[in-house]
Order: structure tokens, then C-alpha cells, then sequence
């Protein structure tokens, strides 16, 4: 009895593209020039101005009392810590206070851990190699919580300060006390718009799920325009029900939901508040964070590794560039990552040059660090390449803080140029096993 054309298909082989090894895939993905030109494309964003000044803020805080409690050798793990004040930046208070915690004690542990690994004479094979595993650990922990930007690049950073000048086991109480202030400064700072305007981050959610909806209704036809609606509804119903369950927001947290009812047609009732361990043990399903947390822990070794042979002055800065890079879901987002972040990071070391041959002395190094960092939160949304302008200059000028600053404009350029590089290689060569070929479920006949 001959097959019908339906059942033919679907017990046919796959066809030939879908055979096609990953790596060669992945490999004309990199090379598409869409890429170029979508590295170059700016992004509209809104509401970033308070959060930029919250960080500047938290930044500056934290280097005024560490200079002016006699330690300004430390001011540099201190403005470290404060930089947990990136995380959490819409999120609403009760999830933020727990974010910024979770990720503060990564940021100080991870000081911790690389101080004494160095003061206890570990060869660099051995530190690297805990970075690289930091670098995953921490990508993982951002997939799962679901962090958001800046991911698991800032603990990296922080990981390799802890690598810096020739320690004892004597650093570790100092360099730890120093990033602890940092944080508690950021938390200070970033959960004191409670007191004045709790339902802040909830209103904003609305109102950007509201004019996603709108832009969506305008253009039915527009995949992309509906899909960043659908994602921006989603979030903002997140953000409305963590809200609902406490009780000084809960009441406008309903009403706000009652208005992303009428304007996006999304039922009134709210899924239930989950927190990070809940949100955590959901997003164990998605078997994606387990590749990008393999390739993140890869790419940061291989990188690194490449750095030390080679002989640069901060490999582990190679694997920040090579965390960077694949802080991304596709292959599309790291190759642009990379090659923003390599263009730019190059760019902004030549900027960053002559301020550290200036040695401008601390209070001026100071005031210029609070100020790129700002502008860089300004800037970051809307292109990631232009804020490495000033992402560069102002990391090597924390980091001049400590007291080294010499050649380090150099290595930082080509540190990430490396870990750029070796980020792309890695989504070439590193793909999930794949599964053996399938029959359709569903045979029509």
C-alpha cells in the first residue's frame, strides 16, 4: 500500500542541511558580514540616566571613604565591590536586595579566593585555571538567576584583581573588608529608592511593556516587534507580581496590573512571586545554561593560557574578553560582541594612555573614574562598542589605583583582542551533542 506524501515526508532522512556539521554551520554564521554591519547599529534604550547615577554614585561613595579612612592602596577593591551596583538595575526592591547580595558575595569571594591562591605561591597554570572557572561558574549563575547584563564579565574582572602585585596571606582580611564596603555602599545606594518611589521599577515595566504592545498593534506583520512585545509583557507581569506580595506596593502593583490589561490584553490575575532560588530551580529545564557556562569555563582557559605563553602583563584579562564575548545566546550576539569589544578596547586604551603617563594623583584619578563610569552606563545600552571608550580607560584607572599603571594600556588592548578571538573560536568549535535522528511524532495521512 503505497505511503501518502505527508507520511513519505515525515519517515523521510533529514535533508542535507540539517546534517551538516555544527562546526561548519557555526563557522559561515561567523562569517556572515551582517554582523559588521549590525556591530555598527546604535539601540534606542530609555530610563538609564538614575541608574548610571546610582552607580556613579555608589563608585564614588565607596573611593571617598576608603581614601579617607587611610587605605587608598585598597580603593581599588573597594570601587570593585561597589560595581555590584550594575546588577539589578530595573529589577524590582525585594528581588534587587537579593541580587545585589547574591552577587556581592560572589564579587568578594572571588577576590578572596584568587588572593590566597597567588599568596599561597600556586603556579599560573593553577590560577588561571581557577579564574576560567569562576568565569563558567559565574555565567552559569547568571543563566540561572537570570541576572541580566553585565553577567559573569564584572566577577571575572574582579577575580584577576585578586591576582594583582605579589600578595600575602595578610591582603586577604584588608582586600576582602575593602570589597565588602564596596557592596554595602551599592546595596545602600541602589535599594534607597524604596523609601521615596517603591513602585519605580514596576511603573517603568508597564510603561515599556505598554509601548512595546502598542509598536506590535501597529505592525502585526513586524516577528520582531511582536516578539520584544511579548517578552516586555512577560517581564513586566514578573516584576508586578513580585510587587504584589509585599504589602507597601501591592496595591498599585494591581492597579498597574489592571492597566497592562487593557493595554496589551493580558489576563489581570498575576503568576505567583518567585524568588532567585525558585527562579533558578526553572531555569534548570533549559538545558542551554550548561553549554554556555562549558563554553565561558573553555574560552576563558584557552584564552588566558594563550596570554601567559605569549607573555602578556594581565592574562587573565584575556579571559574577561573571552567571558565578555559570550555573555550572548547566539552566534550572532558574539561575534558583534567581539568585535565591538576588540575595536573598542583598543580604541579606548590609546585614550587611556596618556591619562596614566599624566599620573594624575588619586583624587583626580578618582573623580575620573566616577565620571566614565557614568557615561559608560549611559552609553552601554545603546552601543557596546563606544561605551568600551570608556569602559577601557575607566578599568585601567581603577586598577591604577592600586598602584599599577605601567604598560598596562598595552596589555589591556591586547589581553582582549585575544579573548575576543578565542570567544568566536569557541562558538565555532563547542555545540551541544546531538541527539539521533528522529521520526515526527505526528504522521498525517
Amino acid at each position: 500500500m503505497p505511503l501518502s506524501s505527508a507520511t513519505a515526508t515525515a519517515l523521510s532522512p533529514e535533508p542535507p542541511a540539517d546534517r551538516r556539521s555544527p562546526v561548519r554551520t557555526a563557522a559561515r554564521e561567523v562569517l556572515d558580514p551582517s554582523h559588521l554591519r549590525a556591530a555598527l547599529r546604535l539601540t534606542s534604550v530609555d530610563a538609564t540616566l538614575t541608574a548610571a547615577l546610582r552607580c556613579g554614585a555608589s563608585v564614588a561613595l565607596t573611593l571617598v571613604l576608603a581614601a579617607t579612612s587611610g587605605h587608598q592602596d585598597l580603593a581599588g577593591f573597594a570601587a570593585l565591590g561597589a560595581l555590584t551596583s550594575l546588577y539589578g538595575r530595573f529589577d524590582p526592591y525585594r528581588r534587587r536586595a537579593a541580587l545585589l547580595a547574591l552577587v556581592g558575595a560572589t564579587m568578594t569571594g572571588s577576590i578572596l579566593l584568587t588572593t590566597a591562591i597567588t599568596a599561597a605561591g600556586a603556579p599560573a597554570a593553577v590560577t588561571l585555571g581557577v579564574v576560567a572557572l569562576l568565569a563558567g561558574g559565574m555565567t552559569a549563575l547568571c543563566q540561572l538567576v537570570r541576572t541580566g547584563a553585565p553577567g559573569a564579565t564584572i566577577v571575572v574582572f574582579a577575580a584577576g584583581a585578586g591576582l594583582a602585585g605579589a600578595p600575602t596571606f595578610a591582603d586577604l582580611a584588608p582586600r576582602g573588608l575593602a570589597a565588602l564596603l564596596g557592596v554595602v555602599v551599592a546595596c545602600v545606594v541602589c535599594l534607597a529608592g524604596f523609601l521615596v518611589r517603591p513602585s519605580g521599577p514596576a511603573r517603568l515595566a508597564v510603561r515599556r511593556a505598554t509601548l512595546a504592545a502598542e509598536a506590535a498593534a501597529l505592525a502585526p506583520e513586524d516577528r520582531g516587534a511582536v516578539g520584544r512585545a511579548q517578552e516586555a509583557v512577560a517581564l513586566a507581569r514578573t516584576v508586578l507580581a513580585d510587587d504584589a506580595s509585599h504589602g507597601r506596593t501591592r496595591a498599585t502593583a494591581l492597579r498597574l496590573a489592571d492597566e497592562l490589561s487593557g493595554a496589551a490584553g493580558t489576563p489581570a490575575a498575576l503568576p505567583p512571586r518567585l524568588s532567585l532560588r525558585q527562579t533558578a530551580h526553572r531555569s534548570l529545564a533549559d538545558g542551554g545554561w550548561g553549554l554556555r557556562a562549558a563554553r565561558v569555563t573553555l574560552a576563558a582557559a584557552a584564552a588566558a593560557a594563550i596570554a601567559q605563553v605569549a607573555g602578556f602583563g594581565h592574562p587573565a584579562w584575556a579571559a574577561m574578553g573571552a567571558t565578555a564575548t559570550l555573555q550572548g545566546t547566539t552566534t550572532q550576539h558574539a561575534v558583534v560582541r567581539a568585535l565591538q569589544r576588540a575595536l573598542g578596547t583598543v580604541a579606548g586604551a590609546l585614550i587611556a594612555w596618556p591619562l596614566l603617563d599624566a599620573h594624575l594623583g588619586f583624587w583626580a584619578t578618582a573623580a575620573l573614574v566616577v565620571v566614565l563610569q557614568v557615561v559608560t552606563e549611559i552609553v552601554v545600552g545603546r552601543h557596546y562598542g563606544l561605551a568600551m571608550l570608556t569602559i577601557t580607560p575607566m578599568a585601567l584607572l581603577m586598577t591604577s589605583l592600586g598602584g599599577t599603571g605601567e604598560g598596562i594600556a598595552l596589555d589591556r588592548a591586547l589581553d582582549t583582542a585575544v579573548g575576543a578571538v578565542v570567544g568566536v573560536l569557541t562558538v565555532v568549535l563547542v555545540h551541544a551533542r546531538r541527539g539521533a535522528p528522529r521520526v515526527s511524532g505526528a504522521v498525517r495521512t
